[in-house]
């Protein structure tokens, strides 16, 4: 049996969270601490869940290798708490700050990329039926397909339920390439003015995206 077929995909859970938490913080924040990577990957984890609506989790052996979350216009968003939670973990994380500011750094690129997202919707793009959230991929999973096969998923999801297409926000911290190589086009495209981990913007030139895909 190949590693590949020993994987299990299904639905996020509740019970996922510190665990694909503790992904997301090694893999997007190397640069931080190990407290500051905690908080600052569960704050942003936790936003995201508050819009999602659909997800799709890949793991082996109880690890998680990859997640990737939908937000669709139209649908419901399932109520675990997670907006809740994001405020709770941030009141706390505000009382240190030295986590305080690592959140805060996080999360200014966050927002940046949710405003170039509500410029891309206002003139009622290809794209604006549904966003992917996040897609992420354990490096333990190198060589196993599985960030080509989560978003294959999500497209194939999208096209079930109708979606026109899709878009995402993403940055020069990740491989934009693989966006393209999947098809999508790039719709925006935006010198960031936030403090991004390992980037300042008075001396670095780092840029955020939207890619988008017609169904």
């Amino acid at each position: 049996m190949t590693q590949t077929e020993k994987l299990t995909w299904r639905p996020f859970a509740p019970e996922d969270f510190e665990g694909a938490a503790e992904l997301l913080g090694r893999t997007w924040l190397p640069e931080f601490d190990e407290a500051a990577q905690r908080a600052a990957s569960q704050i942003e984890l936790a936003h995201y869940l508050s819009q999602t609506t659909w997800s799709l989790l890949a793991e082996r052996a109880g690890e998680i290798l990859g997640v990737v979350l939908l937000a669709e216009r139209g649908r419901e968003v399932t109520d675990d708490g997670w907006a809740e939670l994001e405020s709770r973990l941030s009141r706390a994380a505000e009382k240190d700050e030295a986590l305080a500011e690592a959140v805060r750094t996080e999360m200014d690129g966050v927002r940046e990329e949710a405003e170039l997202e509500r410029e891309y919707a206002a003139d009622g793009p290809v794209g604006a039926d549904a966003a992917v959230k996040l897609l992420i991929v354990s490096p333990d999973a190198k060589g196993l397909g599985l960030g080509g096969r989560l978003f294959s998923a999500a497209a194939e999801h999208l096209r079930e339920k109708g979606a026109k297409g899709y878009h995402l926000l993403t940055d020069d911290a990740c491989d934009v390439g693989f966006y393209e190589h999947k098809g999508l086009r790039q719709a925006m495209r935006r010198r960031s003015q936030a403090s991004w981990p390992g980037a300042d913007p008075a001396t670095d030139e780092f840029y955020v995206y939207v890619y988008d895909q017609e169904l």
